[in-house]
């Protein structure tokens, strides 16, 4: 990149927690790059906070996920305005690319298919990178970063700074750190629900072996789950589903020893804060090498079967278990996290 660019703008408007916080080590390399740049990032207002309290964001503009009509065209007129030298789309939008281009923003970078790659999104583009199938997110992230610097960049970790990091709750503010595991229910919808009465083995399993108290979390929606899971404990736990705030898992999970729980935005937030994670993967088209817990210790739980046509079907609402989630068997979790006690 010539020494005379001084204004980036990143946009990471993704509608996931996790998908937010995998931007981040891009966000950091960029400034870690160029200290003396004016970095602006435009973000899912949803997800702000996950950056809120980040020194090296100069500016941070509240952008949904798909802007519509005049939302467009105020976005336009703010590239216009700020004369950006380079704009980096991180949510592989066709939206983004062509305000872009109608701003004549000099240097355009963003993912592309790789099955097309010279599709219209390409066309728009003056650095298209193409998506690898196999490459984990945070690395997808980065090389479009790196398209525009022309250089290899580190691999920062992730992280997750809200400009008011919130307090334990009361229930556990008198236990000493890495005395409990936290077992979350839920999912954000791209992979389905594990069934409630083997989570509910894992927990007897890591309190009575290794002497673990289990915490449980998940939202509202999951309170059903949460009881079916705790009518089979014989253990003593602590129950925070649906009780606590995003910010407020973030200092349950940093105090954690480990976090056990299906792909979702909550397992990168583990991450983000340096929690070891357990992590069960049903989608074979979400291959785990794109969305480990990204540089702390885990361990990769998949089924012994797929579905035959193995899609999105990960629907909450599904009465009956799917062949990937009724193979994939509580003797599996309990290995991984005998493996994963070992390295921590």
């Amino acid at each position: 990149m010539e020494c005379s660019t001084k204004r980036i703008v990143v946009v990471c408007t993704d509608r996931g927690l996790g998908d937010t916080i995998l931007t981040t080590p891009a966000i950091q390399a960029l400034r870690e790059a160029l200290p003396n740049i004016h970095l602006d990032v435009w973000i899912n207002p949803k997800w702000r906070y996950v950056i809120d309290g980040f020194p090296g964001v100069s500016s941070i503009l509240d952008v949904r996920f798909r802007p519509k009509g005049l939302t467009l065209l105020r976005l336009l007129r703010v590239l216009r305005r700020s004369r950006s030298d380079a704009i980096l789309i991180l949510n592989h939008s066709l939206r983004f690319a062509r305000i872009a281009f109608w701003a004549r923003v000099p240097m355009r970078a963003g993912r592309v298919d790789s099955i097309r790659p010279g599709g219209s999104l390409a066309k728009l583009l003056t650095h298209p990178v193409p998506l690898q199938p196999y490459m984990h997110r945070v690395e997808h992230n980065l090389s479009v970063a790196e398209a525009v610097l022309n250089c290899k960049l580190p691999h920062y970790p992730l992280f997750f700074m809200p400009a008011q990091p919130a307090v334990l709750p009361p229930q556990l503010q008198d236990l000493p750190k890495g005395c409990y595991a936290v077992i979350h229910l839920g999912t954000g919808g791209n992979q389905p629900c594990w069934i409630p009465t083997r989570f509910a083995e894992v927990c007897n399993y890591l309190a009575q072996k290794y002497h673990l108290l289990p915490v449980l979390s998940g939202t509202l929606d999951d309170r059903g789950m949460a009881e079916k899971c705790l009518s089979l404990l014989h253990v003593p736990f602590i129950n925070l589903v649906g009780q606590v705030s995003i910010v407020e898992l973030a200092e349950v999970l940093r105090r954690a020893r480990m976090l056990i729980s299906v792909d979702t935005g909550v397992v990168h937030l583990a991450a983000a804060v340096g929690t070891p994670c357990v992590t069960m993967y049903f989608r074979k088209d979400n291959p785990p090498s794109r969305w480990f817990a990204w540089q702390v210790p885990n361990e990769v739980v998949t089924p012994l079967h797929y579905c035959v046509q193995c899609t999105q079907c990960c629907r909450k609402s599904l009465s009956y278990p799917l062949t990937c989630i009724s193979s994939l068997r509580v003797e599996q979790v309990l290995e991984a996290v005998d493996q994963l006690i070992k390295r921590i």
